[in-house]
């Protein structure tokens, strides 16, 4: 851990001598902690035993931006170890403990258990001793920490806030983990009476919940806000767009063409509604479901609501409270819980645990935030999941869709014609059995740039071109000719200079 801030020394017991101290043991599993965790007033004549201890000075050590759990940031209190609480250093011992550990008070009253004071004690019963509190008349067992959590809070899993509860009424399993919730412990469970419930740990994730307790805080709705004014029958002024635009439902002037895509996915029109700009000289076109996306919303991947933004590469959900601004794009902000994947049977949860990366069943990546089947052993990605399901390709009159060829004859390629290895995902049209590797389809660069004109970055001003010419260019920086969808052209002292563009983004 950091080297301590040796500030003024505070006036609390080293818990390692404050349990040294114990006058009554309870019995061979507990120890009953009934010593106050501030120094005694050493002028009486009865705490001549604690001056030999009172050399056990603790310093507040802040915390210094350590990311990583490791021994350092063990609670030699607890045995257990936390990511971002203070924690207090004996100089003595040359021990950590945590606050909360250190400032435990031997007797408590508590919301959850109003009728009798909790005892703070030492449990021996498990393998790690930890410091909890009980009712000594009644059987109520509480963990030290457990003593702090909130009445009511709101999670990303769920639309509704949840509440603590005892006890549940019946089985259900976690929102979160997607395990079993025994319902003769505490839990969170759904305030609007839905079949919700989270465990207790589960629900105060730092990357489910955001901290804050909303006991008598007023409702708030996440997604009430509209990213458009209707204008009239049809028409609407949406806020990424400075004209006025117009639903279609018959879209035949721009199906099925490649080079108009929408405005917020950067996806192409395969059918169904889009609105149009109504300016004739402008191209700015969204898909029906992309310019009815929620100004505001919550994702199931963080605690904090993202709101609805423009940006160079379609439309992005932004978040900036905390630390850091995150950004996600509207395919991955669209994925909910269940998630429906159209060539798996089962219903996909986020239930990883933390810090617990799965390989995608895709694309076999390790990813530290998947997808998961709790049927059988299938994972997905996040950009495995927000890959198209249906695709056309120029010189098939059919849509090819997003499959999985297992034991299937072997084929090969349409576009590098290599032999297809046969557990591999893929494009496939089912009416000409024609397959495409997905790379090769997509492209190896990202799916969803579009080409651009007139960027800047660092005082480099370059392009994003499309790689469509009948002869391949050849990359001014790895010599070869570029296999990828688009191109950066770059611009150097007045000299163009062509670039792949996968190799220059990695750059």
């Amino acid at each position: 851990m950091s080297s301590v801030q040796h500030s003024l020394f505070s006036p609390l017991f080293c818990p390692l001598y404050r349990l040294y101290c114990l006058l009554n043991p309870y019995n061979e599993k507990f120890t009953i902690i009934n010593i106050s965790c501030y120094l005694p007033n050493v002028e009486g004549n009865s705490i001549l035993r604690y001056y030999r201890y009172l050399g056990h000075r603790l310093y507040p050590l802040y915390w210094c931006n350590n990311k990583e759990v490791g021994d350092e940031s063990l609670c030699h209190a607890c045995t257990c170890k936390e990511i971002g609480t203070t924690y207090y250093f004996c100089d003595k011992c040359g021990l950590s403990f945590h606050k909360e550990c250190v400032e435990s008070p031997p007797l408590i009253k508590s919301l959850y258990h109003s009728k009798h004071p909790l005892q703070l004690v030492l449990d021996y019963s498990v393998d790690s001793k930890l410091l909890i509190y009980v009712c000594l008349q009644c059987d109520f067992v509480v963990h030290e920490n457990c003593i702090y959590l909130p009445f009511v809070i709101r999670i990303s899993r769920h639309d509704h806030r949840l509440s603590f509860t005892y006890s549940l009424p019946r089985i259900l399993s976690c929102g979160v983990c997607r395990q079993k919730v025994d319902e003769d412990y505490g839990s969170y469970s759904c305030t609007k009476d839905c079949s919700y419930a989270v465990h207790s740990k589960c629900a105060t994730r730092e990357d489910v919940w955001d901290g804050k307790e909303l006991e008598e805080e007023p409702e708030e709705d996440y997604e009430n806000l509209n990213s458009f004014e209707v204008i009239g029958d049809g028409i609407i002024k949406h806020f990424g767009h400075s004209h006025h635009m117009k639903f279609e439902r018959k879209t035949t002037d721009i199906m099925y063409d490649d080079e108009k895509r929408c405005q917020a996915c950067l996806l192409p029109f395969y059918g169904g509604g889009v609105y149009e700009c109504m300016e004739s000289n402008c191209d700015f076109v969204l898909h029906e479901a992309c310019a009815n996306l929620p100004r505001t919303k919550q994702h199931i991947a963080h605690p904090n609501p993202f709101i609805l933004q423009r940006c160079l590469y379609g439309f992005r959900y932004v978040c900036s409270k905390g630390d850091e601004s995150i950004s996600i794009d509207v395919r991955c902000a669209a994925i909910s819980e269940p998630f429906v994947q159209q060539c798996h049977p089962h219903p996909l949860f986020l239930s990883n645990e933390l810090g617990k990366s799965r390989l995608c069943s895709i694309c076999k990546n390790e990813k530290d935030q998947t997808l998961n089947c709790i049927e059988c052993s299938f994972f997905l990605c996040f950009r495995c999941a927000t890959l198209p399901y249906k695709v056309r390709y120029e010189h098939d009159e059919h849509f090819l869709t997003l499959s999985y060829k297992e034991n299937e004859s072997l084929n090969w390629c349409e576009i590098c014609e290599e032999i297809m290895d046969s557990t591999i995902w893929l494009y496939t049209c089912h009416e000409c059995g024609t397959v495409f590797h997905i790379q090769c389809f997509l492209g190896k660069c990202a799916p969803y740039v579009k080409p651009a004109q007139n960027l800047l970055l660092d005082d480099t001003k370059f392009n994003i071109i499309p790689n469509n010419r009948l002869t391949r260019p050849i990359c001014d920086d790895c010599g070869r000719r570029c296999q990828d969808k688009l191109m950066l052209e770059v611009y150097d002292d007045d000299r163009k200079m062509l670039y792949c563009y996968r190799h220059c983004l990695k750059k």
